[in-house]
């Protein structure tokens, strides 16, 4: 359970680093920084796995990944991130807004789904979700996207993104780009 905390915690953390790029930097500016934030990590997960254990990075790597993620050193952060600059420049052309909702939606729902599912989870859904983790997902992300969008639209975004990770796709693409949609539908 400690790990995964952790894991929550720097999933949260690099989203709201990814959100401060996307609503303060230009739009050309913040796509190069979040793709460069990609490259690193890419670079990193590539030394790890040719070169063997980077000190520090090996053990945060390690202490983070999920049992099924090892196969890739890093392989959450690169799904994370690659979700980011999808979403990004699928939405960015419409409403930078939509972006940046995109991305609070995918931060704030994910993060806390996992932990309000691993903390308060008792009624299973699906493989591992359960029904605690994805109300405590909407909350979170409704309440996150409540400072940038009407109370109400927040709220339904959160919902469509939370639901999106039930697909059989990676949720850090789906969730983003469910409530991306909803955001573009209703604003």
């Amino acid at each position: 359970m400690n790990d995964e905390i952790k894991r929550q915690i720097l999933h949260l953390l690099a989203g709201t680093i990814c959100t401060a790029i996307l609503l303060y930097l230009p739009k050309e500016q913040s796509l190069a920084t979040l793709v460069l934030l990609f490259g690193g990590i890419s670079f990193i997960a590539y030394a790890h796995s040719r070169i063997g254990a980077v000190p520090f990075i090996s053990q945060i790597i390690w202490d983070v990944e999920r049992g099924g993620e090892k196969r890739i050193a890093g392989e959450g952060a690169l799904s994370f991130f690659l979700g980011v600059i999808l979403a990004s420049i699928v939405f960015f052309p419409f409403d930078k807004m939509v972006a940046v909702g995109a991305v609070i939606a995918l931060t704030f729902g994910d993060g806390f789904s996992t932990l309000a599912g691993k903390l308060a989870g008792k009624h299973k859904t699906q493989g591992d979700k359960t029904l605690e983790g994805t109300i405590g997902g909407v909350v979170a992300a409704a309440i996150a996207l409540a400072a940038f969008f009407e109370p109400a639209t927040a709220l339904v975004a959160a919902i469509f993104g939370m639901l999106a990770e039930y697909l059989p796709i990676n949720d850090n693409y789906t969730i983003p780009l469910a409530a991306g949609i909803v955001l573009l539908i209703l604003i």
